[in-house]
């Protein structure tokens, strides 16, 4: 079974075609370089260059695959959520493939994605806990089989991804400020600064704008004061209160959903410290089956759908 999936939610557009299984290709085109600029994604532009880049990632994907076309059972593209022009080019994209090979497309979850993203070099025994944590997303979901997904806790303001990049901004980091914040956050002394561990209770919800707007007001009150801002320790002092909130509540979700499986998902889930979360409440509760997404998974690309779509079809 041949699967050619198409990814195009925000400022990647991205092709992979599957085979039973194995990723043939998986071609992305990415456009950081020119919403860096503007400090963060700007929607016409996406689009616009997604209408640019699609021609050389489709040839490009379809050279490195070695595969003649006519042997595509199945054409799918992210149908949501994302960035309404992005997901319109992707889904344009993909009802032209589909019209001129004359094969079967269907729309597929962005958010299913990226958790089947971490199973492509691993195997799911279900249930499956997963940490899903992005720009857009910061949530637990269970997964019971590739067609069954529950939500059980969800951000109600900013994700973690959007509350690192704003923060990295007012530090005048370049974007995205992410994983800048992650690397200098290795080198420093996270007791440094004292900022609060946000919606710290018993729900599964989260909720980044108090750290955000705490985060913000203090690297504004000590420039007021015309102290300076020791980066490094601003950094870990930051990572540790967005991250300790993860772990509280997804160590609850452990104790409560008794998963077969660990895992993270989304672009967040490359974050060093959020992985080290992961793979030790994975050991401290015996869950065999606990691992995170290669980098190349982490972030948008087609694989991720292509894995999704194999698994809902197998």
């Amino acid at each position: 079974m041949k699967i050619l999936a198409i990814e195009s939610s925000c400022d990647e557009f991205s092709l992979s075609i599957i085979d039973n299984g194995k990723i043939l290709t998986n071609v992305i085109s990415s456009q950081i370089d020119q919403h860096k600029e503007f400090g963060g994604v700007v929607p016409e532009l996406a689009a616009r260059l997604h209408l640019q880049n699609m021609y050389w990632v489709i040839k490009q994907a379809i050279a490195e695959s070695q595969i003649n076309t006519d042997e595509i059972d199945y054409i799918v593209y992210t149908a949501k959520p994302g960035l309404i022009g992005s997901l319109i080019v992707g889904k344009v994209v993909a009802e032209t493939i589909a019209l001129y090979l004359d094969k079967p497309i269907i729309g597929l979850d962005h958010i299913e994605g990226h958790i089947f993203g971490a199973a492509i070099d691993h195997e799911f025994i279900y249930p499956v806990l997963a940490m899903v944590v992005s720009g857009g997303h910061t949530q637990i979901e269970i997964v019971h089989s590739p067609s069954q997904f529950e939500i059980v806790g969800a951000t109600n303001d900013d994700a973690i991804g959007e509350c690192y990049d704003k923060v990295a901004r007012v530090l005048g980091l370049d974007y995205p400020g992410g994983p800048i914040i992650d690397k200098l956050a290795q080198q420093g002394n996270s007791q440094t600064y004292q900022l609060p561990v946000p919606k710290d209770d018993i729900s599964y919800d989260f909720s980044y704008s108090g750290l955000k707007t705490a985060a913000i007001n203090l690297i504004h009150n000590l420039n007021q004061k015309s102290e300076p801002i020791i980066l490094v320790d601003f950094a870990a002092s930051f990572q540790l209160a967005a991250v300790t909130a993860i772990e509280h509540k997804l160590e609850r979700a452990i104790q409560n959903y008794n998963p077969k499986t660990l895992t993270a998902a989304g672009g967040v889930s490359a974050n060093s410290q959020i992985q080290k979360v992961i793979l030790e409440l994975g050991q401290k509760y015996n869950i065999n089956n606990t691992f995170v997404p290669k980098s190349e998974y982490c972030t948008d690309n087609a694989a991720m759908m292509a894995k999704l779509a194999y698994e809902k079809f197998k």
